[in-house]
C-alpha cells in the first residue's frame, strides 16, 4: 500500500523554512508549523484510508474527543478534529496541531465509552505534548541543517523522500516508552476528569493484550519502541486506583457505547483502493439470555460453537469467563448490517455529557 504520510510530510519540512521561529514549543517549530503540519497531512491520510461513512458514529466520537479536550487546562492549539478512518486495523493515532484518528478496527475492540475515551485521551497527550514535532526535530535536525537555505530546491527532492519515509516510520513505531506512559497518564487523568471510569483505559489495554496473544501482532500505539502492554497495564491499574473519582460500572457508560457500533463494518476493505473480495460482516449486539455461555451463544447465533473463544476476546473477557444474564456483548455476524433491525438499548444524545447518563 502507498505510504500515505509521505507527500504530507515532504511538505512538514518545507515548512520548517518558511515559517518564522516565533514562538517555540519545541526548537526550529512553530505551533503555526504544526498546525500545518496537521491540515497538510490530514488530506493525505484521509485519501488514502478513507473517511468511514457513518455521520452518526463519526459525531458521537467527535463529541467525545471535544469533552475531553475542554477539560484541558490550557488546550494549546484552537482546534481538534477527531476522524474515524474506514480502516479494520486496530489503530489510533494524532498527528501535530490537533488531529487525532481512530480506525473502525479499534471501534471493534473497544467494549465502553470510558475505554474508548482513555485511548483518545492518550492521542490528546501526544499533541499537547508536541511529541510529533519533537520526534521530527530529532529525526530529521541534522538533516535540515544540511540543506540549509536549499530545502525548497528541485534538486533535493530524493533527500526529503528519505527524510518523509523515515519520519512516518518513527511515528507509526510511536514516540517511545517516556512519551508513552506520558501520554497513558493524560488519558487516564483526562477522562477520569470528564467523568469517565479511571479503569478504562486498563481495561483497553488488558483487551489489546489478549488480542495481541490470540493472533501473534502488536499494533501501532503498542509497538516496538512502546512499553510492554502487560507493563502498560500495571502502571494505567495503578494510576486509575489513586484517581479519587466515582468508578462504577455505570461511568464506564459501555451499553450506550455498544449501541453506537451496532452494525459497525468487520474486518473487510484494508484502503479505498482495496479490489479484494471480502466476505461481508459486521458488528452486533446480543443481550445474554439465563443459562447461556459463550460457547452456547456461538453455537445458537453463529452456528459453530468453536467461536467462543473469538467472542471472549472480542469482549475483553478471559477465557475463563462467562457473560451474565441482561448484559449486552459484541458478536461477528455475517452478512450486511440492516438499520431497521433495532435493540432496545439506553438512550444518548450527542449533546449529552459523560455524566449525564
Amino acid at each position: 500500500m502507498p505510504n500515505p504520510f509521505k507527500p504530507a510530510f515532504l511538505v512538514f519540512v518545507l515548512f520548517l523554512a518558511t515559517f518564522p521561529l516565533s514562538v517555540q514549543a519545541v526548537p526550529f517549530v512553530t505551533l503555526e508549523t504544526e498546525i500545518a503540519m496537521g491540515k497538510e497531512a490530514d488530506a493525505s491520510i484521509i485519501g488514502q484510508f478513507g473517511i468511514y461513512q457513518d455521520k452518526s458514529l463519526q459525531l458521537y466520537v467527535n463529541n467525545i474527543g471535544q469533552k475531553l479536550v475542554s477539560q484541558l487546562s490550557d488546550k494549546v492549539f484552537p482546534r481538534y478534529y477527531f476522524r474515524v478512518m474506514d480502516s479494520p486495523e486496530i489503530n489510533a493515532f494524532a498527528l501535530p496541531g490537533g488531529y487525532v484518528y481512530v480506525t473502525r478496527g479499534l471501534l471493534a475492540l473497544v467494549n465502553s465509552e470510558a475505554e474508548l475515551a482513555g485511548v483518545m485521551g492518550h492521542e490528546i497527550g501526544h499533541i499537547i505534548f508536541h511529541h510529533g514535532a519533537k520526534q521530527m526535530v530529532r529525526s530529521i535536525g541534522a538533516q535540515i541543517l544540511a540543506l540549509g537555505g536549499a530545502i525548497a530546491s528541485p534538486e533535493n527532492a530524493g533527500g526529503w523522500l528519505a527524510v518523509s519515509t523515515a519520519l512516518f516510520q518513527q511515528i507509526n513505531l510511536g514516540y517511545g516508552r517516556e512519551a508513552e506512559i506520558e501520554s497513558d497518564e493524560h488519558g487516564i487523568l483526562t477522562g477520569s476528569e470528564a467523568g469517565y471510569n479511571s479503569y478504562g483505559m486498563s481495561k483497553f489495554l488488558k483487551s489489546l493484550r489478549r488480542k495481541e496473544i490470540m493472533s501473534g501482532q502488536s499494533y501501532h500505539s503498542f509497538q516496538a519502541s512502546h512499553p510492554e502492554t502487560k507493563d502498560r497495564i500495571v502502571k494505567a491499574g495503578l494510576l486509575a486506583g489513586r484517581m479519587k473519582t466515582d468508578s462504577t460500572e455505570a461511568n464506564f457508560f459501555q451499553s450506550r457505547y455498544l449501541n453506537q457500533i451496532r452494525g459497525l463494518v468487520y474486518e473487510g476493505k484494508k484502503h479505498p483502493k482495496d479490489s479484494k473480495r471480502y466476505e461481508s460482516k459486521y458488528v452486533d449486539i446480543y443481550e445474554v439470555k439465563e443459562g447461556d455461555t459463550f460457547q452456547i451463544i456461538a453455537k445458537k447465533e453463529l452456528g459453530d460453537k468453536r467461536q467462543d473463544l473469538g467472542l471472549t476476546v472480542l469482549n475483553g473477557r478471559r477465557e475463563s469467563s462467562q457473560p451474565k444474564p441482561g448484559e449486552l456483548i459484541k458478536i461477528i455476524r455475517s452478512g450486511k448490517f440492516k438499520k431497521n433491525k433495532t435493540l432496545k438499548l439506553e438512550s444518548y444524545s450527542l449533546l449529552e455529557t459523560p455524566t449525564n447518563k
